[in-house]
């Protein structure tokens, strides 16, 4: 099954629990289902406009645009309260990291204090790199911004 309704690394993956998985497995499921039927929608409302002879009338590009709209704000919602269910699942009774971690910041914000801490901490770039990569809380707190980060500390060690 591909999974793309969140974009995680292997890494990540590999860090959520099963039951967690489990909670990204049942979201992709309904995001698939969301999505064949918006084309199984789409298709009937095809045919009836055919039928009645006004597919040509302009009606089906509006049809498809609100019929679209709908879907993308649906797959939203389900992305957000997936990623919510990550954020807040993870069991870490003492995080022992040097950098703040708190949920209450946006994803972006967690990113520029994580990058700031490696880079002020660890001069060197293989050094920073392999520190990054064993630390287990980066991997769940940056979501989906962890494997950016990852590539952008990686490419610094060439």
């Amino acid at each position: 099954m591909k999974i793309d309704i969140i974009s995680y690394s292997d890494t990540q993956y590999s860090a959520l629990t099963e039951e967690q998985i489990q909670e990204v497995k049942a979201a992709q499921l309904k995001k698939n289902r969301l999505e064949i039927a918006l084309a199984e929608a789409k298709r009937k409302e095809k045919h009836r406009l055919i039928s009645r002879g006004i597919f040509l009338s302009g009606i089906w590009e509006a049809y498809c645009q609100k019929l679209q709209a709908e879907h993308d704000q649906e797959i939203e919602n389900l992305r957000d309260s997936l990623l919510f269910y990550l954020r807040f699942s993870t069991k870490s009774d003492a995080y022992g990291t040097g950098y703040t971690v708190d949920y209450d910041l946006s994803v972006d914000e967690r990113l520029a204090i994580v990058r700031q801490y490696y880079q002020t901490t660890y001069a060197d770039a293989n050094e920073r790199f392999e520190a990054f990569k064993a630390d287990k809380i980066a991997v769940v707190y940056l979501e989906e911004l962890y494997a950016p980060l990852y590539d952008y500390f990686l490419e610094e060690t060439k």
